[in-house]
């Protein structure tokens, strides 16, 4: 029994000595790790961070990795109160590392409401490259989101960005970045002094930090091209790296005169076009059009906003919005996210000429369209309908009414200017998109009835929608 206990203390003194040995070799903090680095030259790491959109619980470490950049980590401090440049402060913590403009930078994102200081490294040719300390400000001094940047062109293919510094004073340096909007792909990256005027021409570079600009853009910036989406994004960063707000806006080149000067144009017929604004959501809008026969290449373009004259083209820039067929497939539509008011104009093309609208105010905000669910059907006659419905408080209305079977198909199509319509009945119509006499309704078969009331200016003030079983 005695040898035993003695082996089995033997055995334990091995255990400990081995955990002693690996804590010592083991980096527990930042400063440890540092040790562990041969190579005593230092880079630096371009960070920064942010908290997302609506949410100071979430936080996002931006940071770009320089070609060949390995083994990349997150540190943070203890606390918010430490000294940020006390690197034995700074424990490393794992977090997930996501792709930012297609990889040209990356991000941590840290899910955890409380302040801290947090910073980040890399190896790189055998160097350790560390960033500067991050103040995370995400409750106390969220990052605000927007959209407001003026755009101008100096020419079609040269964008001007003009910004606001929204009031606040503690911002050290912009950061801008222009992508492709779609493939996310990087196009350029640059640093302007916040004590210069809030503006970024893009390929000028006279007021960019050129150190910074030589580091981020491998390549020299491309040339920008016609008809493609761009994104525009800034971060108005302040001097320990917090971002103070994000400005991101869309962009397209070539506004609306320079487009029509380069092709025909039909001067004498316009397209078929009305808007209105989402049931509950003024934000969301549709702008519905009629396609004619082999249309093609449906285009939305819109102005800034509503006090520029709406009949000089030049003020009006084309938008990539989502466009979809709708109301039984006779129309098509597109779908505009925005508060905002403005002009729009919807071109297509037939036959290599083109064909737009008269130019249409969205009035989203200030008259949002009102949504109803009751028309009143009767059946004078077996199989003919006679529809019957309110203006629900709005005026001055011209009627869309339409007639879809329980599948969606298209029946019927007509414009009138009474509250009452009778189906086969067009005395009262003013016109139609019928092509051909309507089939027969189906006795005992449930179909569908749609009301848009018009405005003359051409914004939808009331949308119906009921259905009704064939008697």
């Amino acid at each position: 029994m005695h040898i035993r206990k003695i082996l089995y203390l033997l055995l334990l003194s091995i255990i400990f000595s081995c955990s002693e040995d690996n804590d010592v070799f083991t980096p527990r903090n930042l400063a440890e790790y540092i040790t562990t680095i041969s190579n005593k030259e230092r880079g630096n790491v371009i960070a920064c961070a942010a908290s997302a959109n609506g949410n100071t619980s979430v936080s996002y470490i931006f940071y770009y990795p320089e070609e060949g950049a390995t083994d990349i980590r997150y540190y943070e401090a203890e606390s918010v109160s430490v000294d940020e440049n006390d690197f034995s402060k700074y424990r490393r913590v794992e977090l997930t590392i996501e792709d930012v403009f297609g990889g040209k930078l990356q991000r941590f994102s840290r899910n955890n409401a409380e302040e801290n200081w947090c910073l980040v490294t890399y190896m790189l040719n055998g160097k350790l490259h560390m960033s500067n300390p991050i103040r995370l400000k995400n409750v106390n001094d969220p990052t605000g989101y927007t959209d407001q940047v003026t755009i101008e062109y100096p020419s079609t293919l040269i964008p001007k960005f003009t910004w606001s510094d929204f009031g606040i004073a503690n911002n050290e340096v912009y950061f801008q970045v222009v992508s492709e909007n779609d493939s996310n792909a990087f196009l350029s990256g640059t640093y302007t002094a916040a004590s210069d005027n809030e503006v970024f021409q893009y390929q000028e570079y006279s007021n960019v930090n050129q150190e910074l600009f030589s580091l981020i853009n491998t390549t020299t910036p491309p040339d920008l091209v016609i008809d493609t989406e761009y994104l525009f994004t800034l971060m108005a960063v302040t001097e320990d790296n917090w971002v103070n707000f994000v400005i991101e806006e869309t962009f397209v080149l070539q506004n609306l005169q320079e487009f029509l000067d380069a092709k025909n144009t039909n001067t004498t017929e316009t397209i078929t076009s009305f808007a209105a604004s989402e049931d509950g959501n003024n934000s969301l809008s549709y702008i519905y059009y009629y396609p004619k026969t082999n249309a093609r290449d449906f285009r939305y373009y819109e102005t800034e906003n509503i006090s520029v004259d709406e009949t000089d083209f030049t003020n009006y820039r084309r938008k990539m919005l989502t466009d979809e067929a709708t109301l039984a497939a006779q129309f098509r539509r597109f779908s505009r996210t925005d508060d905002e008011e403005s002009w729009y104009i919807v071109t297509y093309e037939i036959d290599e000429v083109v064909y737009k609208t008269e130019p249409i105010q969205l009035r989203n905000s200030s008259q949002p369209t009102v949504w109803q669910t009751t028309i009143e059907t009767q059946f004078p006659e077996t199989l003919k309908p006679n529809f019957t419905w309110s203006n629900f408080g709005t005026t001055n209305n011209l009627y869309f009414h339409l007639l879809t079977d329980s599948s969606s198909t298209f029946v019927s199509g007509i414009y009138t200017q009474n509250t009452s319509f009778n189906f086969y009945d067009t005395s009262n119509t003013i016109s139609q998109i019928n092509t051909t006499t309507p089939d027969d309704l189906i006795l005992e078969d449930q179909y569908r009835c749609t009301v848009l009331g018009i405005s003359a200016y051409n914004w939808v003030n009331l949308v119906i929608e009921d259905s009704f079983v064939v008697e």
